[in-house]
């Protein structure tokens, strides 16, 4: 009868021996980076002669708009094309394209070598010795000109309505510091850095977006190191410096045991 209650059926169960079905598969191709289209565009320009040695490249700002990316992305391609030789900085001019007669590349970290990477680990290692630092020297160095422009940009950090604008806010942030440590050499290599420091500082803003109340801690952290920079505490600053730095760290399982 249609009102008696009818069997369930059985649930099909798989063989694991059943055999696997066909598919047609196509390799699956990586997106290029931003990055490294806006380096092959420039390079191509450099070492085609358009961008003769001397000439001083776009802005910030223009390459932006002309490649239609993120700051942070027209920073990494420029710090990749310095490591590679093929533009210089000069601080308060410009990027401009390098002669290579006059060029030493004498250092490398050879993050985009197969044959020796430099892990995310080893970065924030190298960051703790020298952003410690300094933080230390900007302490008793920076002017009350300085502390405007590290003050805004700390606004600018806590204020960043998305992902690429807190990124560029942590970038300026940190590079900030080293320029107000007055020490040409620091702010350099900081500079040198800028492509790998961008993407560490990517990956643990996406660390921090992911877990709540982590983000206020991080810009707690950097309100922190503003405090003493601003209050001249050398000592305060640099441990500071190093106490977010190696937070950072252990948010994102850095830290190499030995033993």
């Amino acid at each position: 009868m249609d009102d008696e209650p009818r069997k369930s059926a059985k649930p099909r169960t798989l063989s694991r021996r059943a055999a696997a079905v066909k598919i047609r598969a196509r390799p699956i191709v990586r997106p290029v980076r931003l990055s490294d289209q806006v380096i092959e565009s420039l390079r191509n320009d450099i070492e085609s002669g358009r961008s003769a040695p001397g000439s001083r490249l776009p802005t910030e700002k223009e390459l932006t708009e002309s490649f239609n990316v993120s700051r942070t992305v027209i920073r990494e391609a420029i710090s990749r094309l310095q490591t590679d030789g093929l533009v210089l900085a000069k601080q308060g001019s410009g990027i401009y394209v390098a002669d290579p007669t006059e060029v030493a590349r004498s250092f490398r970290l050879g993050v985009e070598d197969s044959e020796q990477k430099t892990s995310i680990r080893e970065i924030y290692e190298l960051r703790i010795g020298v952003e410690s630092e300094a933080a230390a020297l900007a302490a008793v160095r920076r002017t009350k000109t300085d502390l405007t422009l590290l003050e805004r940009a700390l606004k600018a950090l806590a204020s960043a309505k998305n992902f690429d604008g807190g990124v560029d806010a942590d970038i300026t942030f940190h590079r900030l510091i080293a320029q107000l440590s007055k020490n040409s050499a620091i702010l350099r290599f900081q500079e040198f850095l800028a492509a790998m420091l961008g993407e560490a500082i990517k990956v643990a803003r996406g660390n921090s977006a992911r877990h709540s109340g982590l983000a206020e801690k991080v810009l707690d952290e950097h309100v922190r190191i503003f405090e003493a920079i601003a209050a001249g505490d050398a000592e305060e600053a640099r441990r500071a410096a190093r106490h977010h730095l190696v937070n950072a760290q252990e948010r994102l399982n850095l830290h190499q045991k030995h033993g």
